[in-house]
């Protein structure tokens, strides 16, 4: 037989007879051999799996809980300044629409001017001269 074929004859047979002490050690409520150095062994891994089992509820419970907060704070301060800016933009076009909206109601009020404001206008566009104004009465007073 090849030396592989051997090791895994004898393990095989050595498992099958470990397991079947411990089975019947379970039975009857007490070990066989080497009750002290086993209890040591079964505390020291009962030890370790519970150092093990802290580790993965500190790294679970705590890292990354505490990275997918800090990514989602991240996210939302990224939305926050994006809402910021959109803000600003709006913002700008509003004042840009209100300096229109004056512009232009100041020109309608120039341009609805009432009938009499029309009239006052036309008398200062078409007053005559003052040597006009002496031709004219010199004219009327000649009966012409």
């Amino acid at each position: 037989m090849t030396p592989a074929l051997l090791t895994l004859a004898f393990g095989t047979f050595f498992f099958v007879l470990y397991a079947s002490v411990c089975v019947v050690e379970t039975n009857r409520g007490k070990r066989f051999y080497g009750t002290y150095i086993r209890r040591a062994a079964d505390n020291g891994l009962d030890a370790l799996r519970l150092a093990i089992e802290r580790r993965v509820i500190y790294i679970g419970r705590y890292i990354i809980t505490l990275s997918w907060y800090y990514s989602l704070h991240a996210f939302l301060k990224l939305v926050l300044q994006f809402l910021a800016g959109v803000y600003t933009v709006v913002e700008a076009v509003l004042h840009r629409n209100r300096i229109k909206v004056r512009r232009i109601r100041t020109e309608r009020k120039q341009v609805n001017k009432s009938h009499l404001s029309v009239l006052a206008d036309h008398k200062v566009q078409t007053e005559l001269t003052p040597l006009q104004k002496e031709k004219r009465k010199a004219k009327a007073l000649a009966g012409k």
